[in-house]
């Protein structure tokens, strides 16, 4: 009876890896509204370098798992990255110096940057094809709700607790967590349960197609880092907006595109959407045209929406890496570049706003522009409709 309560205890811990996936961008885009009060805080405007420090060292560590695929252990890397989340978090929230700042985050990012690949290779373990993909598209929901609603939270909580407590309320779960699945992973070793194995049986997919997966991935992270960036500076400057009024704005161009999103995948919406893909791609590119206008602060909120409603019908984030595993292969590889070249954009997509910021305005709108267009065009290289399932995994 006790070993049976104590499997009962663990039995929910398959949504762990989407939890910890959710703290991991939580934490990484958490600064996007707060950069003015941190660089008043330390009196350097380096901080607006906090999201690069952090997502391309990920990035580097995500696609360094490709080298270690015959010693690699998902749990392991779960779990030594949710320790690397629990500390590193800590540690932002009594660092004193821009620069010490910045270390710690490049150090967190390198401690992290294996939680996405080994919570999606975890999320394929033991299950037939239904199970895995809905574990595998949980997770990549949870990193889309992290990056929607961290920002916004955010700018919302810091002049209530102030930015070093929001850090340290993330560091509380992400222990717990820590310890909730390490005593699940002793206590399957225990039973004699093998910690991990799995076998792809998945549709090949042609080298060509894997370039446009992998282009769309990391353009989208460009996308979505890079617009976070322009729309903090475009409200700030435009209209003269506090924090926590950009937090809103944030929130309002996240929050339709990540609700499209899931309501395609819960609807199997995919064969109508993808019939109107480039009309959808085509609101976001008239809303960024139509904000080059002096226009009133209500309409240029509703254009947001607008542009995330269209960009959303998109399916961002997760569509590349569920198409990505090819037949007898291991999944470790794709799964591992798709998660490195995803980092890889939201790391370079801020510096890229940042210096055609500087340029002006109007040249970061056409950027964003070209991006929407390059995306409309892999798109509908890598949304192959007939081909959507092309991942089934069976049973190790």
């Amino acid at each position: 009876m006790k070993h049976e309560r104590i499997k009962q205890v663990f039995s929910g811990t398959d949504i762990i890896p989407g939890i910890a996936c959710m703290l991991l961008m939580f934490q990484a885009y958490l600064i996007a509204p707060l950069s003015p009060t941190l660089a008043k805080d330390f009196g350097s405007f380096l901080i607006n370098l906090a999201v690069p420090t952090f997502a391309i060292p990920f990035a580097i560590a995500a696609g360094g798992m490709i080298f270690l695929r015959p010693v690699i252990n998902p749990h392991k890397c779960f779990l030594f990255s949710l320790a690397a989340l629990c500390v590193g978090t800590y540690l932002l929230s009594v660092a004193t110096s821009v620069g010490m700042f910045l270390l710690i985050r490049a150090f967190t990012g390198f401690g992290t940057g294996a939680m996405l690949p080994s919570a999606i290779l975890l999320s394929l373990r033991h299950y037939g094809n239904r199970r895995s993909l809905k574990n595998m598209v949980l997770i990549i929901f949870a990193l889309a709700t992290g990056m929607t609603f961290g920002p916004s939270l955010g700018g919302w909580l810091n002049d209530i607790v102030g930015w070093r407590y929001l850090y340290r309320f993330i560091s509380i779960p992400a222990a717990i967590l820590f310890l909730i699945y390490l005593l699940k992973y002793i206590q399957e070793r225990q039973d004699g349960i093998t910690p991990f194995e799995i076998k792809a049986a998945a549709k090949s997919v042609s080298d060509w197609k894997s370039r446009y997966i992998y282009g769309f991935v990391y353009l989208t992270g460009v996308f979505h880092s890079g617009v976070f960036v322009w729309i903090s500076y475009y409200f700030t400057t435009q209209y003269g907006l506090d924090e926590f009024h950009i937090a809103t704005d944030l929130f309002i161009f996240g929050l339709p595109g990540f609700v499209v999103t899931i309501l395609m995948y819960r609807y199997q919406l995919d064969e109508k959407v993808v019939t109107i893909l480039y009309v959808s791609l085509g609101l976001t590119i008239a809303g960024l045209l139509v904000l080059m206008g002096n226009l009133p602060l209500w309409l240029a909120e509703c254009l947001l929406g607008i542009m995330s409603v269209g960009f959303g019908c998109s399916q961002p984030l997760f569509i590349g890496i569920l198409k990505l595993p090819r037949a007898g292969s291991s999944p470790i590889g794709p799964v591992a570049k798709g998660s490195g070249f995803l980092f890889a954009g939201y790391g370079s997509g801020p510096l890229m706003m940042i210096a055609l910021l500087n340029v002006d305005l109007t040249t970061a709108i056409l950027f964003l522009i070209l991006l929407v267009l390059a995306l409309a065009y892999i798109s509908r290289r890598v949304w192959n409709v007939r081909g959507r399932k092309v991942v089934t995994l069976s049973a190790g």
